[in-house]
């Protein structure tokens, strides 16, 4: 059975023989006698697999198909939108799937095109996973699409037109609505004078959201990294941006 809206059904997603999931340009399938074929626009990936062998894909962060590099992902609004102090956003930033045979880590694959940009200058700037995106006032305003997740960001600090927003997305975990829908954790992003921070606040974006779990524990909290990044989890995203200088005196 193949779904193109793979949002319906409960994630982690489980592939049994004969079933088949799309997600955006990742596809997973495997046939009546349970073998899997896994691909995506950089390749595929096939293995002989026992027709009883749990086959399941979770979501992961965008850092690792292709370039594992570098922990930010760094989203670019379709138009730059006014953020203000107190106020709170959301965009949608990239996911990719890992898929598991049982507990063996078979491939990990990437539902978007993977593409890199550097934030800054080539000595100071930041190697982020690039996005392009719309950003809303209002969820309800966002259009959510198939290999994305949801990200909201509350502001701190001056008003600024903001080109995008960047954050850190190693070891982050995971959560999902009623719908299926994917959501990256609540990030705070903090403006002074023409520099952006955003730090990551590990919790979730808002009420009503559960951890994307595999049986009865976190998936996330009990995973070892899959690869070792020179920068801390912790680390918050940071950015230059353009502030006018006021010609009119304020009232």
């Amino acid at each position: 059975m193949a779904s193109e809206n793979v949002t319906m059904l409960k994630v982690p997603w489980r592939i049994g023989p004969g079933e088949e999931i799309v997600l955006g340009e990742a596809s997973i399938r495997r046939n009546s006698y349970g073998d899997l074929e896994a691909c995506d626009r950089y390749g595929c990936v096939t293995a002989r697999v026992p027709p009883e062998r749990l086959v399941y894909a979770v979501p992961i962060p965008a850092i690792y198909r292709v370039l594992s590099a570098t922990p930010f992902i760094y989203v670019d609004f379709s138009k730059r939108i006014l953020i203000e102090e107190g106020e709170d956003y959301w965009t949608l930033a990239p996911i990719e799937l890992e898929v598991y045979a049982g507990d063996l880590a078979l491939v990990r694959l990437s539902p978007v095109m993977v593409k890199h940009t550097l934030i800054g200058d080539v000595n100071d700037g930041i190697l982020a996973r690039y996005h392009k995106a719309d950003a809303v006032f209002d969820e309800e305003q966002l259009e959510y699409k198939l290999g994305t997740a949801i990200v909201r960001f509350i502001v701190r600090g001056s008003s600024v037109l903001l080109p995008g927003v960047g954050f850190n997305a190693g070891g982050v975990e995971f959560y999902v609505d009623e719908d299926g829908r994917l959501y990256y954790p609540l990030l705070e992003a903090s403006v002074e004078g023409g520099l952006v921070s955003v730090k990551r606040m590990d919790a979730p974006p808002k009420k009503g959201l559960r951890p994307v779990e595999l049986g009865n524990h976190s998936y996330y909290k009990y995973r070892r990294p899959l690869f070792p990044v020179p920068i801390s989890y912790a680390a918050s995203f940071t950015m230059k941006v353009d502030v006018v200088k006021r010609y009119l005196p304020q009232p």
